[in-house]
This record gives C-alpha cells, sequence and structure tokens, in this order.
C-alpha cells in the first residue's frame, strides 16, 4: 500500500508483514523514510491531518504511530510548533545522578541524549584549580538534550595526571558515556558523593552560540563537585541550562 502523494507529503510505501496494525505499518515507514534522509535532522514532518489524509488512516492511526517515534527518540514534539526529527545523539544510559527532568506524568525521568562538542588542555587558571590536583587540567565540552526538547552546555574538567587517558581517547567514543561509570570501568575510582550549587545568570556566548539562543539569553549554571571516599575532588562540572518548561529533580 502506497500513501498517496501530496503537495507536504511525497509517496511513502507503507512498511511491515502482511497483517501488521496499520499504526505500525506506518510508524516503521515513517521510520524508514527518515532513515534514508527524506527528513532530515530538525526538519519538522507534515501535519497530522495530512497525513490522515494522505494514508487514509483514522487521526488516532497516526497519533498512535508518530507517538511510538517520540518515544524511540526519533521523533521530537515541540508544544504549538509541530513534529520535528530529532537530532542525532547518543543516548546517556541511567541511573542518572544529574539534570534529571521529570517527565510529564511526573512519575520518571525525562531521556538524556549527548555529544562531545570540543576537548582542550586548559591553559588559563579557573574556579576548578580550588577543588582538583594541580597540573595539567583536560577539559570536555559536551551537549546533553534532554528528550531532544532542549539542550544544555556541560563543561567537565579532570586532572591529567589522574585520568591520562581522557586527553587521548577518541572523543566519538565518549558520546553518550556517563563519566561516573567510565572512570569505575578504567580506573575503579568510585564516587562517593556530590556538591552542587546553582545561580541564574546570563548564558556565556560560548553557550548560546553553540545551542543557537538569543545572545544574552539569562538561563541557570550548576556548579558541581564530584568527591571520592577521603574527599578528594574527581571532576569539576558546570552545567549551563537554559528556560525551559521543565522540572529539575535535585537531591
Amino acid at each position: 500500500m502506497t500513501i498517496k502523494p501530496s503537495r507536504s507529503l511525497p509517496d511513502i510505501r507503507l512498511a511491515g508483514p502482511e497483517g501488521l496494525p496499520k499504526y505500525l505499518q506506518l510508524k516503521n515507514a515513517l521510520a524508514e523514510e527518515i532513515a534514508a534522509g527524506r527528513w532530515k535532522a530538525e526538519e519538522q514532518l507534515p501535519a497530522e491531518d495530512v497525513l490522515v489524509q494522505a494514508s487514509g488512516f483514522s487521526l488516532g492511526t497516526v497519533q498512535r504511530a508518530l507517538r511510538l517515534l517520540v518515544d524511540e527518540g526519533i521523533l521530537v514534539r515541540r508544544h504549538g510548533s509541530g513534529t520535528f526529527v530529532a537530532k542525532q545523539s547518543h543516548p546517556l544510559g541511567g541511573p542518572f545522578q544529574h539534570f534529571r527532568f521529570v517527565n510529564d506524568a511526573g512519575d520518571g525521568i525525562l531521556p538524556i541524549y549527548t555529544n562531545v562538542l570540543k576537548r582542550f588542555i586548559v591553559k588559563e587558571a579557573g574556579p576548578w584549580d580550588a577543588f582538583l590536583d594541580s597540573g595539567e587540567i583536560v577539559c570536555i565540552d559536551r551537549e546533553f538534550s534532554i528528550n531532544n526538547e532542549f539542550s544544555l552546555y556541560v563543561r567537565i574538567f579532570f586532572c591529567t595526571i589522574r585520568f591520562p587517558e581522557l586527553t587521548s581517547i577518541d572523543t566519538a567514543k565518549l558520546n553518550g558515556v556517563s563519566f561516573k561509570d567510565l572512570l569505575f570501568r578504567r580506573y575503579r575510582q568510585r564516587t562517593a558523593s556530590y556538591t552542587e550549587q546553582m545561580s541564574v545568570q546570563a548564558l556565556p556566548a560560548f553557550v548560546t552560540q553553540a545551542l543557537k539562543l538569543p545572545k544574552g539569553t539569562v538561563g541557570a549554571r550548576l556548579d558541581i563537585v564530584a568527591r571520592d571516599t577521603r574527599g578528594d575532588a574527581i571532576y569539576v562540572q558546570y552545567a549551563y541550562i537554559p528556560p525551559n518548561a521543565r522540572q529539575l529533580l535535585m537531591s
């Protein structure tokens, strides 16, 4: 069966074995078209009524197919704007210690997807020096996408003497990785405690540029220091959080 062409929607061959429910046929067809590049990352899909008219399926069937694609992280809904193809990113495995934004039902945490933006050796002195051992410091910047709705800019500092591998590991291998878990696997480094402090400020230019926000956007900065069982700092992390409609769970 082929979805009828329209001004907004090209032909789509419905996918799946005979007898597969219609919502799964439509879901599979849309997923295949996205994978093939019919709609690019962050591109808007046709409206639900267009999909209804083109497919001949009911609104409920169309909505169910789209909801499954949202649940799988392939699509993202933006209130008042429509349904978009999600940015290509890497899911971060839980359980989460930070950046726990509450879902609509209030009984769970939204998924987190991460990408490394850059890594560099820190040349200047900064507040991280008060916590980390003296010596060379490496900084890794990442984008944390919260349910593909909005993104945080997260900057994390390590002492290279303590964790030398972080200066040379392929940064692609750090996409979707929890540093807490990585440090335990590679160095048997356990994290015993955290301190968190939050402030509200104009987000730095490097954050607004990376997240494509208006210059001067005011958001929150969450400062995190992770410590080992002796109380020594393992890493220092700054998370820049733009305005959003989600609740952040803190403990």
